[in-house]
């Protein structure tokens, strides 16, 4: 690896041997080195190959503004995030987590307080993620004293459902705003009854995440469910009506059609959840 400028005592941007920008990150890497100088890439403590030339910028105009405790220890977390949600989070998240988690500390060094208004479905519907969350604020509190508002837990949550879905902030929260509504039809419809306990039901929960994601950026997956609609229809005709309301629900809010074959799927997964 190629040094092309230092950033700080502790990261440094680099040409790869590919000929890509990469952030390195590693204690003392920075010290004495020069552009042009050759860099042992064992040296590193981490390396950040970010998808396009503007996020690399960015990322490294961000590491060069922050403190290197505050870089290291937001890096750990998207490190345990990986580890725990036991998949590979989008790269963009070491660019997005650390820039909220700085300015989170910021306003409360300010006394601005804000509230998350989707804490609740958060906490309900993505409780993985909001646990990661919790552990973060637990870390920025032992390891940099500031204590930030439950809420923040939420919002570190929601960065973490973004890189998991590769979408956008607005989809994510958008999708989130929906799931209580619609849990709210599955428990208040007639004649269903389902078991929450079940891992059917946990299963369900799943799939509303990612069809309510899908309706939000027009992204329906197609399988071949249209051939099941007409047996559904007759056969569970109960669960059959409640996911034919969960997708008109689904389409008023997101302004998208919902595939038919989806109301098919969905309703599998209603009846599975149901107590016989």
């Amino acid at each position: 690896m190629k040094v092309l400028k230092v950033i700080n005592n502790n990261v440094i941007s680099c040409l790869d041997e590919h000929g890509q920008e990469a952030v390195v990150m590693g204690r003392g890497l920075g010290f004495q080195a020069k552009p042009g100088m050759d860099l042992d890439p064992g040296a590193a403590e981490k390396i950040f190959h970010m998808d396009t030339p503007e996020e690399a910028s960015r990322l490294t105009d961000l590491f060069s503004r922050l403190p290197p405790e505050l870089l290291e220890l937001c890096t750990q977390i998207v490190d345990y995030a990986n580890q725990i949600l036991g998949r590979r989070l989008n790269k963009s998240i070491y660019l997005t987590l650390t820039d909220h988690i700085y300015f989170a500390i910021e306003r409360i060094r300010q006394g601005m307080v804000l509230q998350n208004a989707l804490y609740t479905e958060v906490r309900v519907f993505y409780p993985e993620e909001y646990a990661i969350g919790r552990y973060a604020l637990e870390q920025i509190d032992r390891k940099l004293g500031v204590t930030l508002p439950e809420d923040e837990a939420a919002s570190v949550a929601l960065h973490l459902v973004n890189a998991e879905y590769d979408r956008s902030m607005n989809v994510t929260m958008r999708a989130a705003q929906v799931l209580q509504p619609i849990v709210k039809i599955l428990e208040e419809f007639p004649g269903l009854q389902l078991d929450t306990g079940s891992l059917h039901y946990d299963e369900l929960i799943v799939h509303l995440k990612f069809m309510a994601m899908e309706a939000f950026t027009q992204e329906g997956r197609s399988w071949n469910g249209l051939a099941l609609a007409e047996p559904l229809r007759e056969r569970v005709p109960v669960a059959w009506n409640c996911a034919q309301l969960v997708c008109q629900y689904l389409a008023e809010q997101s302004g998208n059609t919902v595939p038919a074959d989806e109301q098919a799927y969905l309703t599998i997964c209603i009846h599975r959840a149901c107590v016989f």
